[in-house]
């Protein structure tokens, strides 16, 4: 193996070694960027879930999440409900037409939008930051639902209408898989991408110190010389890091 491609090794495994650190950071090895999906009639009876199931070797499904333990698991139906009372509440007082609302906490957050006769429940990690065109795709897949069966979500109690949620259920779950497989592999490439940019300025910016230190210190010994290149870059790198980041979480939630 020549050293080229030794040097190509190194660096694919440095990249995946900060994606797997990047998305670690984010929590989304244990808490997946979109957790589940209820979908409730107005009194908060829950009709959908779209959710992972417990057999999944990744994740769990949304009461997993709720809970601080598996011995005191929430009720999804009393989640539901929970939720359905701040349209009550807006009713009753003078916050009108309320459609939507958002409750941020420091390891998961929830997305409700108010329907004529529905409300939508997105729990997301906290962390996840969603594009406007993915906040679209969701929201579209989830209104196309609603639109498309419309008679069986009214009269949910039907065993014609069971049926159609198991069906739509499933579907869910495989949609619910491939948005955050999707959303998570969008995030590494630009992890990657902020990388590979790091590198290009680094390569540059070395060429350019050791051009300036040998000229303005010609008579310090070459080791000093080398020591002092390499902490300037180093701290460089570190404020490049930090600017990176900065931009990437921008990059991120456009």
């Amino acid at each position: 193996m020549t050293s080229d491609n030794i040097s190509y090794q190194i660096n694919l495994i440095i990249e995946k070694k900060l994606a797997d650190l990047k998305l670690k950071a984010n929590n989304f090895h244990k808490i997946p960027p979109i957790i589940g999906v209820i979908v409730a009639d107005q009194y908060g009876n829950t009709i959908l879930i779209f959710e992972y199931d417990e057999k999944d070797k990744n994740y769990n499904p949304i009461k997993s999440y709720l809970s601080g333990n598996n011995a005191n698991l929430i009720e999804v139906d009393l989640i539901s409900m929970y939720f359905s009372s701040f349209k009550t509440f807006a009713s009753q007082t003078n916050i009108q037409n309320l459609s939507n609302l958002e409750i941020n906490g420091s390891n998961i957050k929830s997305q409700i939008y108010f329907m004529k006769d529905h409300i939508i429940i997105v729990f997301l990690n906290s962390n996840t930051l969603l594009k406007k065109n993915e906040k679209k795709l969701i929201l579209d897949y989830l209104y196309e639902i609603l639109e498309k069966y419309n008679k069986e979500l009214l009269d949910f109690n039907t065993s014609n209408s069971r049926e159609i949620f198991k069906m739509l259920e499933y579907k869910g779950r495989n949609w619910l898989s491939h948005f955050n497989n999707k959303f998570i592999e969008n995030q590494m490439k630009v992890i990657l991408r902020n990388y590979e940019d790091l590198e290009r300025i680094m390569k540059e910016i070395k060429s350019i110190l050791k051009l300036e230190i040998n000229e303005y210190l010609e008579n310090i010994s070459e080791e000093i010389v080398t020591d002092l290149s390499r902490e300037i870059e180093s701290k460089i790198q570190d404020k490049l890091i930090d600017i990176l980041s900065e931009n990437q979480s921008e990059d991120l939630s456009k």
